[in-house]
């Protein structure tokens, strides 16, 4: 993954751009100041508020974005550049090796979580008996690998610096020795604040974590910068690309497949084997679940990388000189339009990216040599001369920091003295090779078990001298004494050849040697029953006391299951304890260093004779008393319990046994056969003899069993067999008499349950049969009544409105507005109740659809603005342009009649109307509708009493409302799951909010003019006794051109409906004419010829006297045989009622009247049925429809806007 790396930092001097303005030396320095003293301050904040143990997935995903460096800045440009890659080979190896080989790094995670690894040198040499030999091996191999690495990062820092302030690469080294100052102050502090290798670093993964994400959004931020800045968008890049020379030789380039599959491999080796992603993977994982989420979200962060490689050297090829190298883009293109803004930004990416590999790194680095290398070496030259301050905790932790100060030291003058005089060229992919040699001994020993220590040992020698002879040797005579420059399939070829050179190696030797060690290497496998070392527990004590930390050691006493101050004077510890206490040394110093302290107090084997007799007699006594206590156990417990050899005889047997089998004396003995016992319970009748030769198989087999066993005497046995580890088989035989016996009493209450929940099911089946039954009976009779209550009021609706017009200007003026205004009261206080009692037996049913809350409420506020004038009350809306879901026929109801009873109740002042948008987390999708006014208020106890029904708080509001608005208002707003909210103070005023949900995208109807939901009835608020308002608030379900808010019904499919016969009067009413009396040119319908399909007798006087006082002729019908009758065949308009005599409709009359061929420019719907399957019906007949009782200005108006267009 590396090969591009040394490249990018060599060449990003040659690419300055001339004319552009730079960055001052000290700038940069100040900027990378600042930024190094912002990570400092996270770690600080991390270590202090993070738990060290708790998970973060999250944070440990991003922690494994480690592995981008500032190749990931510069190189991968050059790559792409190159040969045209859009995804980058070494992530797309992450990538498959999180889908395909996620069960490998699960196992290897469990193994350093179970033996305290902390470095990959570790986890190697612990598959090998912990070998010192081959821990040292792939330390070395790790530090010869790593140390050049860590100097091209400084290297790509200095250029970096180079390009952004144009001064010459000799006046930045100090800055460089700045960076890497504080960055081994960093790992220091934040790596190595404690002895203890396991304990995590909260601050050090929350820091590497956001550096990841400043690297990520830095180079997303060129790429948008370079795709929609200096291009239009993506496809304009490409296209500009296509006619560009330079860039096509990208579009087109030789895609390198074998070079490709080797990068593949190297990002595949770069997961397990690069010692800082190996830290990040294995040493700070906190548990499973980081792993699993870091399984998808870590490939998703690499794809985020990888995103805009090819279209940044696409722009690079085409917008920047050829004399700019490819690896300094990221940089360039922002610099070559003055944003310097963006250029600084994507340098603090890179420097990101740098810093988080550099930290890691040396951290990682710096404590395997410590554990492998230095830490044991000082402690045997320390034994030999001082063995009491050998193991002074501080010494170690010293050396630990020493450590990785010196690889940052080494690294450094790696960087100022060879990678800048004299640079290696491929040294990325060539330091990545070297590293890859661990892979195979990595993998054989965790998943071979013939792998041994030998066939390590052999393969790494052989893996390191050809990647020497293969990549290493081509690359020094290249930079040295001017030999042809390795290409990449060299070199992919190299590193092929010394894994394959690896693996067989292992393999061979592997052979050769498994049959002197076949299973010395498998660490599962348990220790013998000797102890390896002969530790005393005194010495072991004292030993743990120096080295572990307070609260590990009492611990560690506390669990001891001997006598410490008894052991002290010749006690010898077992080897589980051994291997405890190292597992706790090698999480403090160290496996190999764990190993040495350990063989330091063991004793040689020159112990006198009485300690070893003191030892085997301690042991005695132990073993005695653990005798008898497992005796007493089994004699005690519930259970009876046998015992059989490997043999099937009997070894041992407790008193419970053969109680429960009632055996006689002194008849069971060590040694009887099973089948001999099984033989002697089957002759008295305790089972039968067929099933002996099959218990007896599953005891052979050591197969597991359980059966349960009704003696004749009627206790219930039930017996558990298992087979016993060295062989043999044990078997528990327990009484459940009483179990049983209380598991039938339960059986039988169970069935008698169930027999009662079918009685009851069947009872409430039956009971929602008749409940469904009434309720069906209940509609059609609210429908019926609907229809013949409202007949009368409409028929007088219309002689009061002509009578009104009639005596404008005279006495009976008076009179008639009064006989309207009780008309109106009536008509509102039947079609509320009627409406309650709709709501209440539950027949209405919301259908709910998408639409915008200005069409609703715009409406509603035209039409109360007359009302508010004439009470001297302003009136404001603030329009919304937002779209609710709801049911709008029934919300619009609802906001009418809380703005009725604003507008009744507010005698000055303002009423405001509006859509506030609710800030609550659990509302964020929801708006409030608000009804703002300034009246009376209402007191904080009478805020829930004004939802019930016919209550009212101002005894004086002049016959206006009876009380069932708010009622209406609570029933409906339960009914469509909106919740409605009151605010309210005395004196100052009210406001009503209504919560509905709001949608972002309003959704078109299929059917552009279909009624979306039912409608409820007319709430017919008479807040003023005038007709034209009183129509207005009741033309809610006009249609086609009655209201702004409906669309034509026309396209609507029509839906079967039960239509209920009405039969008003005996005997026909025959067709007749009125003609028009006034001559007036004025009238409204003149030279008009009306068709009313009515059988109702005083509502077809009152239709036909009003559209004769308005200059139209009018004949009428009351049934379909009327229609043959009628010898004019075209009428202006078609006025029909609905319900009709005999069952009967109009759509009914309608219908013969097209067969007859009779036309009509207009046709009208007059129905009190309020559904939205009559309006629906009525919309796919063409018909419009009006509402019962009938305004006689809703009808003029329609007339108007149809008939004199």
């Amino acid at each position: 993954m590396f090969s591009r790396e040394l490249i990018c930092a060599s060449n990003c001097t040659n690419s300055l751009l001339h004319g552009i303005p730079m960055l001052s030396i000290w700038t940069v320095g100040t900027i990378v100041g600042f930024y190094l003293l912002a990570l400092f301050a996270l770690a600080f904040w991390g270590d202090r508020h993070l738990r060290d143990n708790r998970q973060h997935p999250v944070l440990y995903s991003l922690g494994l974005g480690v592995h981008c460096t500032s190749w990931a800045f510069f190189g991968t440009t050059s790559q792409a550049a190159q040969y045209g890659w859009a995804v980058i080979p070494t992530y797309l190896g992450i990538m498959l090796t999180m889908a395909f080989a996620f069960p490998v790094v699960l196992h290897i995670s469990r193994l350093c979580q179970q033996h305290n690894i902390s470095s990959l040198a570790d986890l190697i040499s612990l598959k090998y008996q912990h070998s010192h030999l081959i821990a040292a091996l792939i330390t070395l191999l790790c530090f010869f690998g790593v140390v050049p690495y860590i100097a091209l990062q400084l290297d790509a820092i200095t250029k970096s610096i180079n390009l952004l302030t144009a001064e010459p690469q000799s006046s930045t080294p100090w800055l460089s020795i700045y960076v890497a100052s504080l960055l081994a102050i960093f790992a220091i502090t934040f790596g190595t604040r404690t002895l203890n290798l396991t304990e995590k670093h909260p601050g050090l993964l929350l820091t590497i974590a956001f550096e990841s994400i400043i690297k990520l959004v830095a180079l997303l931020a060129v790429g948008v910068f370079v795709c929609f800045f200096l291009f239009d968008g993506v496809l304009d890049l490409v296209s500009n690309a296509s006619s560009n020379d330079s860039a096509r030789e990208v579009i087109y380039a030789d895609s390198a497949p074998w070079v490709y599959a080797s990068h593949v491999v190297l990002g595949v080796c770069s997961m397990f084997v690069l010692p800082r992603q190996f830290h990040m993977n294995f040493v700070e994982q906190n548990g499973e679940s980081e792993l699993r989420t870091a399984r998808w979200l870590f490939p998703l962060y690499l794809l985020g990388m990888t995103l805009f490689v090819i279209p940044i050297a696409l722009a690079g090829k085409m917008l920047l000189p050829s004399t700019t190298s490819s690896d300094a883009y990221v940089l360039a293109l922002p610099l070559s339009t003055d944003n310097i803004a963006l250029s600084g930004f994507a340098f603090i990416g890179g420097l990101s990216a740098t810093t988080s590999m550099v930290i890691v790194a040396t951290l990682a680095l710096g404590i395997m040599i410590s554990n492998n290398v230095v830490t044991p070496l000082w402690l045997k030259a320390r034994l030999k001369t001082s063995p009491n301050r050998s193991m002074e905790p501080s010494n170690i932790l010293s050396i630990r920091r020493l450590t990785v100060l010196i690889v940052l030291s080494i690294a450094l003058w790696y960087h100022l003295n060879i990678s800048q005089a004299a640079p290696l060229v491929k040294s990325g992919v060539i330091a990545i090779a070297l590293l890859g040699q661990s892979m195979p001994a990595l993998m054989f020993g965790i998943y071979w078990q013939r792998s041994t220590k030998a066939a390590a040992i052999c393969a790494l020698l052989v893996g390191f001298i050809c990647w020497a002879v293969f990549l290493l040797y081509p690359s020094l005579m290249s930079s040295y004494y001017f030999d042809p420059v390795p290409t990449d399939q060299a070199l992919g070829l190299g590193f092929a050849y010394s894994l394959m050179a690896n693996c067989i190696t292992f393999i061979a030797v592997a052979l050769i040697t498994s049959k002197r060690g076949a299973k010395q290497n498998n660490v599962e496998i348990p220790h013998d029953g000797a102890p390896h070392l002969l530790v005393k527990v005194r010495d072991l004590i004292a030993l743990t006391e120096r080295v572990l930390d307070t609260s590990t050691h009492s611990q560690l006493v506390q669990q001891l299951s001997v006598d410490v101050n008894r052991a002290a004077s010749s006690g010898y510890a077992s080897q589980a304890l051994i291997d405890r206490v190292n597992k706790l040394l090698a999480a403090q110093v160290g496996a190999p260093s764990a190993r040495i302290l350990l063989g330091a107090i063991a004793d040689t084997g020159s112990d006198s004779l009485p300690e070893l007799v003191d030892w085997v007699e301690e042991a005695s006594q132990s073993f005695q008393f653990n005798h008898e206590v497992l005796q007493s156990s089994v004699q005690n417990i519930e259970q009876g319990i046998s015992v059989l050899d490997d043999k099937l005889q009997l070894l041992a047997w407790n008193d419970r046994y053969v109680e429960l089998f009632a055996y006689p004396k002194g008849f069971l003995k060590a040694g009887m056969s099973i089948t001999e016992i099984l033989n002697f319970n089957a002759k008295r009748g305790l089972f039968s003899p067929s099933s002996i030769n099959k218990r007896v198989s599953y005891m052979r087999e050591g197969t597991r069993h359980k059966h349960i066993r009704k003696q004749p005497d009627g206790k219930v046995i039930e017996l558990n067999g298992a087979p016993l580890p060295g062989g043999g088989y044990v078997t528990t035989y327990s009484d459940i008499t009483e179990y049983m016996a209380i598991q039938k009493e339960l059986e039988s209450a169970k069935e008698d349950l169930e027999e009662r929940v079918a009685l009851r099911t069947a009872e409430l089946e039956d009971a929602k049969r008749q409940a469904d039954k009434a309720n069906e009976s209940k509609t059609k009779f609210l429908a019926a009544a609907g229809h013949d209550l409202m007949q009368p009021f409409n028929a007088a609706t219309l002689f009061a409105s002509m009578l009104s017009k009639k005596t404008q200007g005279s006495e009976l003026a008076v009179l008639s507005e009064g006989v309207v205004n009780s008309l109106d009261n009536a008509q509102s206080l039947l079609s509320m109740l009627l409406d309650i009692t709709k709501l209440d037996a539950g027949v209405l049913t919301p259908q709910k659809s998408i639409f915008p809350i200005d069409d609703m409420l715009s409406s509603l506020v035209q039409e109360f603005s007359v009302i508010a004038n004439q009470k001297s009350v302003a009136l404001r809306y603030v329009k919304s342009d937002v779209y609710v879901y709801s049911d709008k026929t029934l919300l619009r109801r609802v906001m009418q009649n809380l703005l009725s009873n604003a507008v009744r109740y507010t005698t000055k002042g303002s009423v405001l109307v509006g859509v506030r948008r609710s800030d609550l987390a659990y509302t964020k999708r929801a708006i409030k509708l608000c009804v703002y006014d300034t009246g009376s208020g209402i007191a904080e106890h009478h805020q829930q009493e004004i939802f019930s029904e016919f209550h009212q708080l101002d005894s004086n509001n002049k016959g206006e409302g009876i009380g069932l608005g708010l009622t209406i208002v609570d029933k409906i707003c339960r009914l469509l799951e909106h919740e409605v909210a009151l605010l309210s103070s005395p004196k100052k005023g009210s406001c009503f909010s209504v919560t509905v949900p709001r949608v972002h995208q309003p959704q078109k109807n299929p059917f552009p003019g279909e009624a979306q939901t039912p409608g409820l009835g007319n709430f017919s608020i008479n807040a003023n006794n005038h007709d034209s308002a009183s129509s207005t608030v009741d033309d809610t379900h006009v249609v086609s051109g009655a209201e702004n808010e409906e669309s034509s019904l026309t396209d609507i499919k029509a839906k079967t409906i039960d239509a209920h016969p009405r039969v008003g009067h005996t005997g026909l009413v025959q067709p007749y004419s009125f003609s028009t009396v006034k001559k007036s040119s004025e009238l409204l319908l003149a030279d008009t010829h009306f068709l009313l399909v009515e059988n109702d007798e005083q509502v077809a006087n009152a239709m036909c006297a009003l559209l004769k006082d308005w200059g139209a002729r009018t004949t009428l019908i009351t049934c379909r045989k009327d229609v043959l009758s009628l010898s004019q065949k075209h009428f202006d308009a078609l006025i029909a009622d609905y319900h009709l005599n005999f069952g009967e409709t109009g759509f009914d009359v309608a219908t013969s009247l097209t067969r007859a061929e009779v036309s009509f420019a207009l046709k009208v719907l007059v129905t009190a049925n309020r559904s939205n399957e009559i309006r629906e019906e009525a919309a796919a007949h063409q018909f419009n429809y009006l509402p019962k009782p009938l305004k006689p200005a809703a009808l003029k108006r329609l007339l108007k806007q149809s008939l004199t267009r």
